[in-house]
């Protein structure tokens, strides 16, 4: 690499360390954080992970319970409704059979308050006699 290029990096990075420096003592020094080595770092983040981890299984739990709840309130709903249902077609189906056995009886009073009359008994003609005279026929014979 040329020396212009590694002066350029070198300078470039120097002027980055001096900024961080000149805002890191900008705040401060009771409102900068403790220094804080490496493992405990990572210790700090893993328990920050495992609570967030542990606080979405219990929204999750909570939803599902949620759920479940919901779900049971429709199935109860359902049952009632076809309960009602269900009794709705069993009175329906009782006045059909109330109305059916009233038009029944009404049918057979009626039939009880007409007259009684004997079937009508044909007349028959002797054979001579069979056909229907005319009139005209009827004043000639009597002629």
């Amino acid at each position: 690499m040329s020396d212009v290029k590694q002066e350029t990096r070198r300078t470039l990075r120097t002027e980055r360390v001096s900024v961080s420096r000149a805002l890191r003592l900008s705040v401060p020094p009771e409102a900068r954080p403790a220094p804080v080595n490496g493992k405990d770092w990572l210790r700090q983040k893993k328990e920050q992970l495992q609570a967030a981890r542990a606080a979405a299984r219990q929204r999750r739990e909570l939803l599902r319970a949620e759920i479940m709840s919901a779900v049971q309130d429709v199935a109860r709903e359902e049952r009632a409704a076809a309960r009602l249902e269900a009794e709705r077609l069993k009175a329906e189906a009782k006045a059909a059979r109330a109305y059916t056995r009233e038009d029944a009886r009404a049918a057979a009073k009626f039939e009880r308050g007409q007259p009684t009359r004997p079937a009508s008994k044909r007349k028959t003609l002797s054979n001579e006699k069979r056909k229907l005279v005319s009139y005209a026929d009827l004043l000639r014979m009597g002629e």
